[in-house]
């Protein structure tokens, strides 16, 4: 049986508005070069699965650096991310038991290209990555789009308290015997402005909704067929002055129904599962 998973960090943060200011200003969320250096952060991120009654847990922490290579005047921005801590693993009662193989992704990096809508244009790296998540996403596959959606663009006009925007993120996934094509839409409301972190930031709620459909075929033949829905919410501070997200956490709960062959094709069963997902994320340094 194969299970529907989502590595699915759409940038929904939150910590509480303590001193957060409402005011009349407006600035741009653009993101920065950050003086050209790396930039370390750490996402954790604890998903609970609940399949015909069934219950699995799954927690992962990367703690990764991020470099802005260039900035070009249509907006398209070029990332390096290098990696370097990976430890995920499943819950066996109190206990988490690693993946052996989360120790070998130590060091691995990541280019990305991603344009000024959004969009991945390209990516290299991840060579030494092999193999599937817990849920039979093609590892790989998984942690690119998770830094896609982690620096999608904050809006090209100015806003201020009330402002909203949305953005549209489409990014096809292997699985094991076939693909999952998956769209995350956010809608984006500015709060207020703050500090975080010792930066100036705006405070931003989010409210997310998942849809996903994919197709393959399980191992002698037969085929599934997956649906998803979700939805989610969250806040983020992102630093508007330099230009970069500091900090964030939400969580997203997706209904998926998994139907697949057993006899043939006048023999189809569908399981349905509930996936809860909660994210934080924070700029260590």
């Amino acid at each position: 049986m194969r299970y529907l998973a989502l590595v699915l960090i759409v940038f929904v943060a939150g910590c509480g508005g303590a001193g957060l200011e409402k005011g009349t200003q407006k600035v741009s969320l653009t993101y920065g070069m950050a003086g050209g250096q790396y930039l370390q952060y750490k996402v954790s991120t604890s998903i609970t699965y609940n399949i015909a009654g069934t219950i699995r847990q799954a927690l992962r922490d990367i703690t990764y650096s991020v470099r802005v290579d260039s900035i070009h005047p249509d907006g398209t921005i070029e990332r390096r991310i290098r990696f370097d801590d990976f430890v995920m693993g499943e819950i066996a009662g109190d206990k988490l038991e690693p993946d052996a193989n989360a120790e070998k992704y130590r060091g691995e990096w990541l280019y990305l290209k991603i344009g000024a809508d959004g969009k991945l244009l390209d990516w290299k790296g991840l060579d030494g990555i092999r193999g599937y998540t817990i849920a039979d996403e093609n590892l790989k596959d998984a942690i690119v789009q998770t830094m896609v959606q982690l620096f999608q663009p904050m809006g090209t006009e100015e806003v201020g308290v009330g402002s909203t925007w949305q953005q549209v993120i489409e990014i096809p996934i292997r699985r094991r015997g076939g693909e999952m094509n998956q769209k995350v839409i956010v809608d984006y409301t500015v709060e207020g402005f703050g500090e975080r972190a010792g930066r100036p930031c705006v405070k931003i709620k989010t409210k997310a909704r998942y849809e996903g459909e994919g197709e393959g075929e399980m191992a002698g033949g037969k085929k599934f067929w997956i649906n998803a829905v979700g939805e989610g919410d969250g806040e983020m501070w992102f630093d508007y002055v330099d230009g970069v997200p500091v900090e964030s956490s939400g969580t997203i709960t997706v209904t998926s129904d998994f139907s697949y062959e057993r006899a043939g094709k006048e023999d189809v069963k569908t399981q349905t599962a509930t996936i809860d997902i909660e994210e934080k994320i924070k700029l260590i340094k």
